[in-house]
């Protein structure tokens, strides 16, 4: 039997924050960040697409997070990741972008647009130059740092690794203490539930996930298909360094491990795009074709975010 889940994986915070009974957490870790960014507190949320345990996809590489609106109309988005490194700052705006222009149909007005605000939960250390927790991220005018152009746009960003196990009269940090001691620490979760009736009930959550039987197959299948995921990546990306290698002694030239560089961004997004949708041989043979690294490269990047096969091979015309 499974004794110990993340608490940070996408699975539990997927159920944590993201079912309808739970609603009371999700109030609670909003409005721990926002007014942590002296923002108003939201009053209610609305879940969209809530945790089904029946519908939690297992074998996808798609981001697991959980979408709210508040009491304003005002998008939110948690997102929890595990590693990362400075694409991920390009990422997180790229992810933004679709979910603030995704509100808007064919002949919409600009006046139905709604801020969307991005939290996201890091376990790496995303922004080296500052000693803090929690940054927040909006628009302002470079000679005028007090305007800001818009509300439209806010990205928060939690970095774990950063937290110093130091009690405060924080709410965000015992929200933070909690994901990052829940499962390891017992002294520190006597202390966070203690007085605390939101992390409290976070923990009890977090002891019926543990012993849910049905819970626990599906994080270990989520955990499992993610390691078999990684597996397949690095398999791809030496594959294709050696094929760079070797063309670079048969020909002796730049050009043959240019060549192989290449190769190896076409073998990662083949069995990338083979493994979340399935190819067909001419959709193989039109990747192959694309000599275009930075083209390759982006089309990558861009698999986590879509749904759809062909917005990815768009990308490569």
């Amino acid at each position: 039997m499974t004794t110990f889940i993340n608490p940070t994986s996408d699975i539990f915070i997927k159920y944590l924050l993201g079912s309808e009974k739970n609603k009371d957490l999700l109030i609670s870790f909003v409005n721990a960040v926002i007014t942590d960014s002296e923002f108003s507190p939201i009053v209610s949320v609305e879940i969209k697409d809530p945790f089904n345990i029946k519908g939690f996809p297992i074998d996808k590489e798609s981001i697991v997070d959980i979408k709210a609106t508040d009491e304003t109309g005002k998008r939110y988005d948690i997102e929890v990741q595990s590693t990362g490194n400075e694409n991920f700052k390009n990422r997180s705006l790229y992810y933004w972008a679709k979910l603030y222009s995704s509100q808007l149909q064919e002949k919409d007005f600009y006046t139905k647009l709604k801020p969307t605000i991005c939290i996201n939960v890091l376990n790496f250390i995303l922004f080296k130059e500052l000693d803090y927790v929690h940054s927040c991220f909006l628009l302002r005018e470079i000679n005028n740092l007090d305007y800001v152009l818009t509300d439209h746009i806010i990205l928060h960003f939690l970095e774990l690794t950063k937290l110093k196990d130091i009690f405060k009269d924080n709410k965000l940090i015992r929200w933070l203490l909690f994901l990052k001691n829940e499962g390891t620490d017992e002294d520190i979760m006597k202390i966070l539930i203690k007085d605390d009736e939101i992390i409290a009930k976070a923990h009890k959550e977090y002891e019926h996930f543990i012993n849910d039987e049905g819970l626990r197959n599906l994080y270990e299948s989520r955990l499992k298909w993610k390691l078999d995921y990684n597996t397949d990546i690095e398999i791809a990306r030496q594959e294709g360094i050696e094929r760079g290698r070797e063309k670079g002694r048969e020909e002796g030239r730049e050009e043959g491990r240019e060549e192989g560089k290449v190769e190896e961004k076409q073998s990662v997004l083949i069995r990338l795009l083979s493994k979340k949708f399935g190819l067909l041989d001419n959709e193989k043979k039109i990747i192959k074709s694309i000599h275009d690294y930075e083209k390759l490269d982006k089309a990558i990047e861009s698999i986590i975010f879509t749904a759809i096969k062909d917005e990815i091979l768009t990308l490569l015309k």
